[in-house]
């Protein structure tokens, strides 16, 4: 069975004896298939690779850091407090089995190993951590639905991202396409209007909300890959350009207030927990991927110890399983040889060529 929407835990490192392959499979990918491709690099405020920076591609999970962002807002501006203790079992109406990768039980089970649970509940801000780090699709339904989707979605407005796509519910939709009449699922969801479909989206986003039962969720049917694509290509889109624009932001550390600064710092520099080696290389450094069976995409800023500062963005989409396989094992390194010093001049000259 294969996820429907995971996360990417890249273990970020600074490997400093290796050096980047000429073939770099990844920057082979992206010259071989452009249509495909988006790519946007800046280093110190210079803008080194632009590739069809400002053509649409699907978020996946990447868009969780909108809601991150209004989170650390909400909770700076006191409309929240990141230390409640909130229900497991409330979060856990939005999670459908099987869709998030392994996301949900790997974030429990670190919650655990810490002894972060208190008669069933943990803390917002953990809920938080656990969207990014993790990936967890129900952390995310229960924030944004705590924060408001119109909140969320006025910072496309704040922020001045004229081509991001509103932000919408992951979970419920796919319970359009739980069906035993796929044929007729498939006709009609692909003659959905966006207005239509954004209003079923948020009608099962309120039922899984009140389903106490998990009724929903004992009836939810796997789609195939089919009705997957059809699922991941009305995922929330934006451009590598708006997502660059976000990472410089949270990168140059003056556009936020420094109570909310501090709180993204807290959700989204969550690779120095995982590899405490980055701290070595690292002032800073901040992501967030996502992936479908067809989707890719990544968003990560970096500040290095010598005051360097990076934004990457790269998004795929219309992948293959062997491509999105291939690209999934690579990434991690494509990354590390954008952003570090001296291995992003042969890897951003090879994109360039």
């Amino acid at each position: 069975m294969i996820s429907l929407l995971v996360s990417l835990v890249w273990l970020f490192g600074s490997y400093p004896t290796a050096q980047p392959k000429p073939d770099d499979p990844v920057v082979a990918f992206i010259r071989a298939n452009p249509e495909r491709s988006a790519v946007m690099l800046v280093r110190n405020d210079t803008t080194l690779v632009s590739l069809r920076a400002d053509q649409l591609f699907p978020l996946a999970s990447t868009v969780k850091i909108m809601v991150a962002i209004e989170f650390a807002r909400q909770a700076a501006a006191g409309k929240i407090r990141a230390d409640e203790l909130v229900l497991l079992s409330d979060i856990d109406r939005y999670y459908l089995p099987n869709t998030d990768g392994g996301a949900q039980p790997a974030w429990k089970a670190e919650l655990t190993a810490r002894q972060a649970i208190q008669n069933g509940r943990v803390t917002l801000l953990d809920v938080a951590k656990g969207m990014i780090r993790y990936s967890s699709n129900a952390n995310t339904e229960y924030l944004t639905d705590r924060l408001g989707f119109r909140a969320v979605n006025a910072n496309r407005r704040i922020l001045k991202l004229p081509k991001h796509e509103p932000v919408l519910p992951m979970v419920a939709p796919l319970l359009l396409y739980s069906t035993i009449d796929k044929a007729a699922t498939l006709a009609r969801l692909r003659a959905m209007k966006s207005r239509d479909y954004e209003a079923q989206s948020m009608a099962l986003h309120a039922q899984l909300k009140a389903d106490a039962d998990s009724s929903l969720r004992k009836q939810f049917i796997f789609p195939d890959l089919e009705l997957q694509k059809v699922w991941s290509d009305r995922l929330t889109a934006s451009t590598a350009r708006e997502y660059t624009s976000i990472m410089q932001k949270l990168n140059r550390r003056v556009y936020f207030e420094p109570a909310v600064q501090t709180l993204l710092d807290q959700i989204m520099e969550w690779p120095f927990a995982v590899n405490p080696g980055n701290r070595q290389v690292y002032e800073h450094i901040g992501m967030k991927g996502g992936s479908t069976a067809f989707v890719l995409t990544n968003a990560l800023y970096a500040t290095d110890k010598a005051g360097n500062r990076s934004e990457l963005v790269v998004f795929f989409n219309n992948l293959t399983p062997g491509e999105n396989a291939l690209l999934q094992k690579n990434l991690n390194t494509f990354l590390i040889n954008c952003i570090q010093t001296p291995r992003y001049r042969p890897t951003v000259q090879a994109l360039l060529r």
